[in-house]
């Protein structure tokens, strides 16, 4: 135990200061010291690279897969009055919104990398999952990830609850698209659901 003790905080000891030299002296970088801290920090860790990572990732087709959804991806400022740009703004905002999309080849390519970014390969494991069912046999662990499943099952009851919530008009209003990308589990594909247990890109 002694000697993985001094591995870890040796590991530790070089992200922080090597890895990250640049933020070692911020106040909010923790020292890993404590049992609280290396659970503080692992509870980040695990967050980032599941939830949050499913939350921003498995989202982009159906969101932005169609063109017009990206917004941000327009190739025009937004004209100054009294500029021809804004003359066609004013009398045919239309043709003057189409003149800012990217080209066919662009929308298409980005298109399908959003395609192959929202996807689930058909091995995942999500969050609360083990495809190798001896990877302890070890009592309270077996149980403490029992009931953290119990709990990721509760939360995707209470977002499936939300999305029937008729005052919810941001989960029930006239596109009619859920929130599910916090789903615990996905059947795999393009499902805008699933949290896998990392980050597989």
């Amino acid at each position: 135990m002694v000697r993985k003790d001094a591995e870890f905080q040796s590991w530790w000891k070089e992200l922080r200061e090597e890895g990250h030299g640049d933020k070692k002296d911020e106040p909010w970088w923790p020292k890993m010291q404590t049992r609280e801290e290396l659970i503080e920090s692992c509870t980040i860790i695990i967050w980032v690279a599941s939830a949050l990572h499913a939350a921003v990732n498995f989202g982009q087709y159906p969101y932005v897969g169609y063109m017009p959804n990206r917004l941000a991806i327009s190739r025009r400022f937004m004209p100054e009055k009294g500029t021809l740009e804004y003359s066609e703004l004013e009398s045919d905002p239309d043709n003057a919104f189409f003149k800012t999309f990217p080209t066919l080849l662009q929308t298409v390519l980005m298109t399908v990398l959003m395609e192959i970014l929202s996807r689930h390969s058909t091995d995942e494991e999500y969050l609360g999952q083990r495809n190798t069912p001896e990877w302890t046999f070890d009592r309270a662990p077996l149980q403490a990830f029992v009931e953290f499943g119990n709990k990721l099952t509760k939360i995707a009851e209470r977002i499936v609850a939300m999305n029937k919530d008729t005052k919810l008009k941001n989960r029930v209003g006239p596109v009619k698209m859920p929130y599910t990308l916090l789903y615990r589990i996905s059947e795999g594909g393009l499902t805008g659901e699933g949290i896998p247990n990392s980050v597989s890109i």
